[in-house]
């Protein structure tokens, strides 16, 4: 199994077991997407139930494209808010995507797919500036006094910046955007954030 694989289901393992206080005081504090999981879940704007189902649906999906035959999965990010799943990356053939959206699809739990996927493959230079990018806009979205940034998912593919979650108001998904966008090497802003109580 590719190392970027095996630490995104684990990180997401992590995450449940930390969230539904299964693990003691120091292992909690584990370093999860950038945040200790304990910090993030207080203040994304979720139900604390509904951050272990996201993340539960998102093991079962990474879960299933790895085991899936010809599924070369490694460039495929997969992100749930409220049941709704988001796929970024690549993969070699519209068919690829096909089957992954239908994995999706068919995981109990999911609500609705958004299909991002690009098809083909990422180079290397690309991958580097997109992980220093996502890393620049979390940092100043976690500083920004306006903003709770541990309520925004980033994802980025060649310079496109994804934000998901759920916001506290129209005012900060604007705020965030307007953070992401003004970050250099970012070329577009993707906002799928909803707002707290809208849905």
């Amino acid at each position: 199994m590719p190392l970027n694989v095996w630490w995104n289901i684990s990180t997401r393992v992590l995450a449940l077991l930390a969230m539904t206080g299964l693990m003691s005081g120091c292992v909690t504090s584990a370093i999860v997407g950038g945040a200790a999981v304990g910090t993030k879940a207080v203040f994304d704007h979720r139900p604390v139930g509904r951050q272990i189902d996201d993340q539960t649906i998102a093991a079962k999906i990474d879960g299933r494209l790895i085991a899936e035959k010809d599924m070369p999965s490694r460039w495929v990010s997969v992100e749930v808010v409220n049941g709704v799943v988001t796929l970024t990356g690549f993969l070699p053939t519209p068919e690829h995507i096909d089957r992954a959206v239908y994995i999706c699809q068919t995981t109990e739990g999911v609500q609705q797919v958004r299909n991002e996927l690009e098809v083909g493959s990422p180079d290397i230079g690309s991958l580097v500036t997109d992980s220093w990018i996502t890393t620049q806009v979390k940092t100043r979205l976690l500083a920004d006094k306006n903003v709770s940034g541990n309520s925004f998912h980033v994802e980025t593919v060649n310079g496109r910046v994804y934000l998901q979650g759920v916001a506290a108001s129209e005012e900060e998904v604007r705020r965030a955007i307007d953070i992401t966008r003004t970050t250099r090497g970012v070329t577009a802003v993707v906002d799928m954030m909803t707002i707290k109580g809208s849905h």
